[in-house]
């Protein structure tokens, strides 16, 4: 029973799950934070701050936002 399974295979899909669930998460978590920041910045008058931050921002959630179209687009082809 052991023979049929390809421990390479299995270990790939969890070490490549792992990364790939704590970097989307990260990300998601940096938009936000990034998003926070750059209100706080803004209310206290640090525009070029709260430039910095929303730019940040907004390029984390673009890269979520590809990662999960990505993620789903692999996840229908494989079925």
């Amino acid at each position: 029973m052991l023979a049929a399974i390809d421990f390479h295979a299995l270990g790939q899909v969890i070490w490549v799950s792992a990364v790939a669930g704590v970097g989307v998460t990260v990300l998601y978590s940096l938009s936000i934070w990034g998003f926070d920041k750059s209100a706080a910045a803004r209310r206290s008058g640090q525009d070029r701050a709260a430039l910095g931050y929303g730019g940040l921002a907004v390029v984390a959630l673009v890269v979520f936002a590809v990662a999960v179209v990505v993620g789903v687009t692999v996840m229908l082809r494989k079925g």
